[in-house]
């Protein structure tokens, strides 16, 4: 899942603020390019664990490797290149899940308190960890709750930021209007099998 769903699933068992902010934790680490420490702060320690415990969980769902094996099929049919096809198979489902849950009352309110959070607890390995992080805070703050991830085209845009830095998985122009299309015609897939995943989910929790 992608940061949004994380603070979704992490916000049915507990609504603690710093559980769901550490849940988010491993994906904004990812997008600030830095370690994560060990936390101070237990509620958020709590939630790095619940992110780690929902993936391998999320990973091994049959209806989520299905939807992943489409699009990917989906992707080589238009003509999309291997690496930036393997990569979109697997984050692009993650987006589009996350574009069906932003419409959801409570997990709004979850994100959002949970971005409130006092992040003094966060620990990086990384010198450069904290500002970077501070940083993503505060656009993230501005930005409120991800309401671009219901557009494809905005998706794809995403996509092409996350995996522009590397080699193999950079996207070409021809791979973005290929992922663009194959994402637009995805979406409604995803919609009708997203109370599937959350249930399969519910279900393990």
């Amino acid at each position: 899942m992608n940061f949004f769903g994380h603070a979704a699933v992490a916000s049915w068992s507990t609504p603690a603020a710093g559980t769901v902010l550490g849940a988010m934790l491993p994906d904004f680490a990812t997008m600030v390019r830095a370690r994560l420490g060990e936390p101070t702060d237990p509620s958020i320690a709590a939630g790095i664990d619940h992110h780690h415990a929902t993936d391998a969980t999320f990973h091994a769902l049959p209806a989520v490797l299905g939807l992943m094996r489409e699009l990917d099929e989906r992707l080589a049919a238009l003509g999309c290149a291997r690496g930036p096809r393997r990569a979109v198979a697997h984050i692009g489902v993650e987006l589009l899940l996350d574009g069906v849950l932003v419409d959801e009352p409570a997990y709004r309110d979850a994100y959002a308190t949970a971005l409130a959070h006092d992040a003094a607890g966060v620990r990086w390995r990384d010198d450069d960890g904290p500002p970077r992080f501070d940083t993503l805070l505060v656009r993230l703050r501005a930005h409120g709750t991800p309401d671009d991830l219901r557009r494809t085209h905005a998706i794809t845009q995403r996509l092409h930021r996350m995996l522009a830095h590397r080699p193999l998985l950079a996207p070409s122009p021809s791979d973005l209007a290929a992922i663009d299309k194959a994402l637009a015609g995805y979406q409604t897939r995803v919609e009708a099998a997203t109370d599937t995943v959350l249930r399969a989910l519910r279900g393990s929790d």
